[in-house]
């Protein structure tokens, strides 16, 4: 039966044909971001989450827990190279640790998460007020952006000082782009303040970073004529910080600095040239992010990021060792710049995707996660156990028979061989030091072995200074052996020409010769016998 004339059937006009157009494309790039967020969260539970914490969180964790059995930080059995931070921040977990009996490790990582999610909370509130036209597809990009800089990108650094300053200081350059952009809703005293703070606890962490504010305040206080709260924050909680260290640990003042100085410049020795050869990867970036600045549209917030990047790279490069997670700030920094231009050209040049598109993403995601899943060790013939990525070296045999608990000492200079065999094996660490950092400095002010060629030292010690160092090394681990009376003890054997030591790798010095200048040490020693070698190491063991 045919319908009446006045019936309204449906009509598809091209307006109707264009916006479901627009819709459905839409609708096909936030499919792809969200994707694509699901495999970086999954690469970053790989990276970070599930393998062991890396070694110098190891040791920070260690010392926390030292300290809350009476332990002095910089006192006769604990003497740590970094200022306090850190160690003061993780008696948290380590006192949950306690309390609960959940292993800190576990701990430490939600804190980081925890401490992750409230960053990126009060981000995403800010770029809010800088982009109030925010889609849920751009919501999406940056959410997967977020994940990759900050959960994937540090991998066995996850929760390193470097890392936690990133995340602490995102926020403060995002206030900071707030202020530079006339039509952004201001933000209020409090949030400034807290803003403020919490970068100041990150930039109290690796004081080298302080070029950061600085450069930023610089430009902001020749566009806007007029001082921010942020930096005055920044500021008071540095100060309060240094009060604090001078108070209740002021030998990290009056004897470790002296000795930093004297002696750090033999851990951070690379050269220019060689500082940017061992971080190519953060180079590219910073070049390609560049790039897109100075071809594309002018955004205040990546200038802001830009100069923060440049900041935290020269803060690299004066710390002069070329170890990845001191390029974290930078990298991170930067890659937030390339973010914003990427999703700013997208918007700009909307890409119409085809159908395929969403499977693609999904069947390249899938790559990328069973890549890392293989890189990572990860088999199906143990499906629920992960590779905790620790080293092998030295051979876990030689404290497979020892107890909970039994004092281990390790003469290396490889702090990565020294402090996870500690953890994995819930050892005591019978050394003041967590490996021989301070020995470099004074090897490379003494002739060469066998008189082997080897470059100048690039700071010369004065005779009564080099002899007060050794003097120092000597007295350290003669108390140490006598404080503990570890039953093993294990030696790099650095004079072998096929072991390469770190830092030494151009020497060969016989670390027992060495140490058995001593009369001391000679006493202690004759009470240990060589037990077997393996690797690169030396057990020897304590008769009674």
């Amino acid at each position: 039966m045919p319908a009446p004339a006045n019936t309204l059937s449906p009509q598809i006009t091209p307006q109707h044909t264009a916006s479901n157009s627009v819709h459905l494309h839409k609708r096909r790039n936030k499919d792809i971001f969200v994707t694509f967020t699901v495999a970086a969260s999954c690469m970053a539970a790989m990276l970070c989450l599930l393998p062991a914490v890396g070694h110098d969180q190891l040791w920070c964790l260690y010392v926390a827990q030292r300290l809350l059995h009476g332990t002095k930080l910089y006192g006769p059995e604990i003497l740590e190279s970094n200022p306090p931070l850190i160690m003061w921040m993780l008696l948290v977990p380590a006192k949950v640790a306690r309390a609960t009996a959940l292993p800190i490790t576990f701990l430490f990582k939600l804190g980081v998460l925890l401490l992750e999610a409230v960053s990126a909370i009060a981000s995403f509130k800010l770029i809010r007020r800088l982009y109030p036209t925010l889609t849920s597809t751009h919501l999406w990009g940056l959410i997967f952006a977020f994940i990759t800089i900050f959960a994937a990108l540090p991998a066995r650094d996850f929760g390193q000082r470097d890392h936690l300053l990133a995340i602490l200081c995102i926020p403060y350059v995002l206030a900071a782009a707030l202020d530079a952009t006339p039509s952004a809703t201001r933000l209020n005293l409090p949030a400034r303040l807290t803003i403020g703070i919490a970068a100041g606890i990150g930039l109290s962490l690796k004081p080298h970073h302080l070029l950061v504010p600085l450069i930023l305040e610089a430009a902001l206080l020749f566009k806007l004529r007029r001082l921010r709260a942020e930096p005055v924050a920044i500021l008071a909680t540095c100060l309060t910080y240094l009060a604090a260290i001078r108070l209740s640990t002021p030998q990290y003042l009056t004897d470790i600095l002296p000795i930093l100085r004297d002696t750090y410049w033999a851990i951070g020795h690379l050269t220019f040239p060689q500082l940017i050869a061992s971080a190519a990867e953060l180079h590219i970036l910073a070049i390609t992010t560049l790039t897109l600045y100075i071809t594309q549209r002018k955004q205040t917030l990546t200038a802001l990021f830009l100069l923060a990047g440049a900041a935290s790279t020269v803060a690299y490069y004066l710390q002069g060792t070329g170890w990845y997670y001191q390029q974290i700030p930078a990298l991170s920094f930067f890659a937030c710049a390339l973010c914003l231009q990427l999703l700013e050209l997208a918007q700009r040049h909307p890409l119409q995707l085809p159908r395929w598109t969403p499977p693609a993403a999904a069947a390249l995601s899938l790559l990328a996660v069973a890549l890392t899943a293989h890189f990572s060790g990860y088999t199906l013939t143990r499906p629920f156990t992960f590779p905790d990525g620790l080293s092998n070296t030295p051979d876990p045999t030689f404290f497979s028979a020892l107890p909970p608990g039994t004092p281990v000492a390790i003469l290396t200079t490889v702090v990565d061989d020294s402090v996870p065999p500690i953890h994995t094996h819930n050892l005591l660490w019978a050394q003041r030091e967590n490996n021989l950092w301070t020995l470099p400095a004074i090897l490379r002010n003494e002739p060469a072995p066998n008189s082997a060629a080897t470059a100048p030292p690039s700071h010369r010690l004065t005779p009564a200074r080099l002899a007060e160092l050794s003097r120092l090394q000597h007295l350290w681990m003669v108390e140490d052996l006598n404080r503990w009376h570890p039953p093993l003890v294990l030696v790099l054997r650095c004079q072998d020409p096929t072991v390469s030591c770190q830092i030494l790798e151009d020497r060969h010095d016989d670390l027992l010769t060495w140490f058995s200048r001593d009369p001391a040490f000679r006493e202690i020693w004759q009470h240990y016998h060589f037990l077997r070698s393996s690797g690169p190491y030396d057990a020897w063991q304590l008769i009674p």
